[in-house]
C-alpha cells in the first residue's frame, strides 16, 4: 500500500481526525489497527489483508468527502437561497437495458416490501448498476437515501 488515501484528503483539507464524526474515526482506528498487522501476516495472507484496507480505505475517504461536501452545502444555503434556480438535466449514462433490469429490481422489492430500508450492498448483491446519489430517479421510481452515514435507501413509486 503505497499511500492512504484518507489520510492524504484530511491533511489536504487541513481536517484533524479527532473533529470527524464518531463513526468515521472508528472506521478510522479499524483502519489503523489493521494496517499494523500488516508486518506480522504471512506472504498469502498479507495480499487479503491489502485489498481489505484499500477497501476500507476508500470507504473512508468517500464517508470523509461526504460529510465535508454536506458541511460545505450547509454554509452556502444561504447564498444558495439568493441565487436564482437553475436546474440540470439528468445525465444519460445507463443502456436501456441496463436501467429496465434495475427497473425490474425496483419493482420487485416494492412488490415483496422490502423497498422501506434497504442498504447499497444489498441492491449491489441483486444486480443493481446505477450510481446512487442523495435522490436519483430511474425509470419510474425514486430511490432516497434515508441516512448520513449509513448508505441506506427508500424506494418510491412516483409515475
Amino acid at each position: 500500500m503505497k499511500h492512504i488515501e484518507h489520510r492524504i484528503f484530511l491533511k489536504r483539507n487541513q481536517l484533524d481526525k479527532a473533529i470527524v464524526f464518531q463513526p468515521i474515526q472508528e472506521k478510522i482506528e479499524i483502519f489503523d489497527r489493521m494496517y499494523q498487522l500488516l508486518d506480522t501476516v504471512s506472504d498469502t495472507e498479507k495480499a487479503t489483508l491489502l485489498e481489505q484496507l484499500e477497501a476500507l480505505d476508500l470507504e473512508i475517504t468517500e464517508d470523509i468527502d461526504e460529510a465535508y461536501a454536506d458541511k460545505l452545502e450547509f454554509n452556502a444555503i444561504e447564498e444558495a437561497l439568493d441565487a436564482p434556480v437553475a436546474l440540470e438535466k439528468p445525465k444519460q449514462t445507463k443502456s436501456k437495458k441496463e436501467e429496465s433490469k434495475d427497473v425490474s429490481i425496483l419493482r420487485e422489492l416494492i412488490k415483496i416490501k422490502a423497498h422501506k430500508s434497504i442498504g447499497r450492498s444489498a441492491l449491489q448483491d441483486l444486480g443493481f448498476t446505477t450510481a446512487l446519489g442523495w435522490h436519483t430517479v430511474i425509470g419510474p421510481y425514486s430511490v432516497r437515501r434515508t441516512s448520513v452515514f449509513a448508505y441506506k435507501y427508500r424506494i418510491e413509486f412516483i409515475a
